[in-house]
């Protein structure tokens, strides 16, 4: 039953980002590592950047039983879609980078058929593109990731920044999981030549052990600075309120992000 499928893909996505947090990250082998690169897109063309702004882009996406948790038949009636929001990235206000959010409504025939042939099943989800100026007033799709809205949604939020790091681009996606406040970020990182790669995130691994069990909701990372925060829970902290926050400044050194400093402070308790 979908309502299982739901459960047991929820448990699966809290049990990937604990293990994000969790473990070691140094193991090239890990496809914890690489979740970002499943978004990425080869070949699109490009499109005029007023087309982008005012009208959703039709972009391949897994089918619906392949990437929805609520439930569903399996016709879709109709699909409408509208822009939520167009946005630049990066520090400098003409990157060239922009993302997209876009809010897809689409309504299959009931799952459960004991409704009748008229009924249906409504399905939400949100769309966020990454794209890059391609030439004066085109811009190219580069990633993109689609995910359920609503009560049956895993993620809260899906979001991608972006910045330059000497001759490369560095891309941030930010995961956080609907209901817990935990997010996730996996990086990749692109060269001149348009090549993507995944970044290694080894800082993990040189944080003392007793640090890096109390991490529980993930460390966000500012992909401009590499400088992160997260709360550090000790055994009686609340889930909402961790005791003490951790800071960290990264360096990128090759293909991975690791650890140049670290401080804990104190969080004062209300």
């Amino acid at each position: 039953m979908k309502w299982l499928r739901s459960a047991v893909a929820l448990a699966a996505s809290v049990s990937l980002m604990a293990m994000r947090t969790a473990r070691p990250l140094d193991d090239s082998r890990s496809p914890i590592q690489s979740d970002a690169a499943l978004g990425l897109l080869h070949g699109q063309a490009s499109v005029a950047e007023t087309r982008a702004r005012e009208r959703c882009l039709s972009l391949p996406v897994a089918a619906p039983n392949d990437r929805l948790q609520g439930p569903h038949g399996d016709s879709l009636v109709t699909t409408r879609c509208e822009v939520l929001r167009y946005r630049a990235l990066g520090a400098r206000p003409k990157s060239g980078w922009f993302s997209v959010e876009y809010r897809w409504l689409s309504l299959f025939t009931a799952e459960d058929t004991t409704r009748g042939p008229a009924a249906r099943d409504t399905v939400t989800e949100n769309e966020v593109v990454l794209l890059v100026a391609a030439a004066p007033g085109l811009v190219q799709p580069i990633w993109h990731e689609r995910f359920e809205t609503g009560g049956h949604a895993i993620w809260r939020s899906v979001t991608p920044e972006i910045a330059k790091i000497g001759t490369s681009i560095m891309l941030s996606v930010e995961h956080c999981v609907n209901g817990t406040g935990g997010c996730s970020q996996d990086f990749l990182q692109r060269s001149r030549l348009g090549q993507w790669t995944t970044v290694r995130q080894v800082w993990l691994a040189q944080l003392p052990r007793i640090l890096a069990g109390r991490i529980q909701h993930g460390v966000h990372i500012d992909v401009q600075s590499l400088r992160g925060e997260g709360g550090l829970y000790g055994p009686r902290d609340p889930n909402c309120c961790p005791s003490e926050l951790l800071r960290l400044q990264l360096g990128l050194r090759g293909d991975s992000l690791a650890l140049r400093s670290q401080t804990v402070v104190p969080i004062p308790q209300q």
